[in-house]
């Protein structure tokens, strides 16, 4: 909404105070802080004032910067240490701006009201509540990291909310998909050309140590959204369209392999039988599952048959041996058998504090989301997550079953395979708090659970006289929760 200053408007005082010091501000960072904390204040500056003046290339942003941004800070393999991502700062700095963008143009809001919000909260509250008992009763060693790490898991829904709030005609919702498509794309070349070393394939810029792991996720749940586009694309859609689908499934599925991250292998199985479930080309799926079964002993990389046959072997020294776990009478590795102990100690810990838990990072690092938010949140906080899982479940379904339009509704159906993919993916990762996921996988919620009102307010706008047609922008019911 326009607003204007005249020279004695208390407002411009405001805005001149606020360049003043800003000025001040910068100089003195200038003369005694390094080139790369200067550089990196004036980005967050820039960002923020963009962000305030558009929220859509806020959102291109962040799209872009979620697996093309670099890492900061490592982390150590039992999850001691704190690593940072660009991402992380934008969606800070961004939510900032939106506040401050809310607080002047009251007609914008903060929360529209969605079938999302009141799960989203109760979720959040629970973290909150929990990591503050820990804190209280010395669970939490570190209230620092702990009260950061809450702050982490509540960001990812920034994304969601600017997407919902900002969201109006089929035409943007297409150009934010191109971009995320664009930007997978791009980092399948990346993760490509890491193939050679012969080495586990991660996400651009990871730093020293990547997260192959993280990258198969992403990856699947990309994969989900594409072959979702291409098995609901239509006779009258260009061969260019198709043909482009088709070779970006291609380009995604084989990094996912070299990732060879067992949590994505094994997330595959249920993806691809919730695509035969809704697919409407359930025959063709069903062949080219036969043909990839017949092929797949000659076809398969050998590091992925190595990996599987590592999987359920025995080492070759003693000592090995003995780190070994055996699960009805498999004997796994020592990487799977070291998971195994870890689940079975947090089976043994979770009975001294059921109800709220140890508080986030009040336990031992455990890579699996569903026993990460048991140990942290307890009963409370899982019931609360699983309350979300379930919404997200049936708005995305009911978004696939109701909407007519092609594009929307292919694209409900590859989010609704994509969260099977990622729930699949969680039991065995911290798939539903890594920013690289959790970026594209709010952002696609976003669109979905927007598309029944676009939809709508496209159908009654072509339906007008072309006479009476006006510029139209979708109506906000704007409140703080559902």
């Amino acid at each position: 909404m326009p607003f204007s200053m005249s020279r004695g408007s208390p407002l411009l005082w405001v805005v001149f105070a606020v360049l003043l010091c800003l000025t001040l501000g910068l100089g003195l960072l200038v003369s005694r802080a390094s080139y790369t904390v200067t550089v990196g204040v004036l980005a967050g500056i820039i960002i923020f004032i963009l962000s305030f003046v558009s929220t859509e290339i806020a959102i291109y942003v962040l799209i872009f910067a979620t697996l093309l941004s670099p890492e900061f800070g490592s982390r150590e393999t039992h999850g001691g240490g704190v690593t940072l991502r660009t991402e992380d700062f934008l969606l800070v700095i961004i939510g900032f701006s939106q506040l401050a963008r809310s607080a002047l143009h009251k007609d914008i809001g903060l929360f529209r009201s969605t079938p999302l919000n009141r799960p989203i909260v109760f979720y959040v509250l629970a973290c909150i509540f929990a990591t503050g008992l820990g804190i209280m009763f010395g669970r939490v060693r570190s209230p620092l990291a702990g009260s950061f790490f809450v702050l982490k898991y509540a960001e990812y829904y920034v994304v969601y909310f600017m997407v919902i709030n900002n969201l109006n005609t089929k035409r943007q919702a297409k150009q934010y998909l191109a971009a995320i498509l664009l930007t997978c794309a791009i980092v399948c070349v990346v993760a490509l050309a890491q193939i050679p070393s012969g080495e586990r394939i991660a996400a651009p810029f990871e730093g020293e140590s990547g997260e192959p792991n993280t990258l198969g996720g992403y990856l699947l749940l990309i994969l989900a959204v594409v072959m979702s586009l291409f098995l609901c694309s239509r006779p009258e859609d260009s061969q260019v369209y198709k043909l482009s689908l088709l070779a970006l499934c291609g380009l995604i599925f084989i990094p996912i392999l070299f990732t060879q991250s067992r949590a994505t292998w094994m997330a595959i199985i249920p993806t691809y039988i919730a695509l035969i479930f809704l697919s409407p080309k359930k025959l063709f799926l069903i062949g080219t599952l036969v043909v990839a079964v017949a092929i797949a002993p000659l076809a398969l990389p050998k590091v992925v048959k190595e990996r599987i046959m590592y999987t359920v072997s025995s080492e070759q020294t003693t000592y090995a041996r003995g780190l070994q776990e055996k699960v009805g009478g498999v004997t796994f590795d020592t990487s799977s058998s070291a998971r195994v102990k870890m689940w079975r100690a947090a089976f043994r810990d979770f009975p001294k504090h059921p109800i709220f838990g140890y508080g986030v990072t009040g336990w031992r690092f455990i890579d699996a989301q569903f026993l990460r938010t048991l140990l942290e949140t307890g009963l409370v906080g899982l019931v609360a997550f699983l309350y979300l899982l379930w919404a997200i479940y049936r708005e995305t379904w009911r978004v696939y079953r109701a909407t007519k339009d092609p594009f929307f509704r292919s694209v409900a159906m590859g989010f609704l395979v994509g969260v099977v993919a990622m729930t699949t993916h969680a039991l065995t990762a911290n798939t539903f708090i890594i920013v690289r996921i959790m970026e594209p996988f709010w952002l696609l919620a976003g669109i979905v659970i927007v598309a029944p009102e676009v939809e709508a307010e496209e159908a009654k706008a072509a339906q007008e006289p072309q006479d009476e047609k006006k510029p139209w922008r979708l109506s906000r019911r704007l409140t703080v929760a559902r």
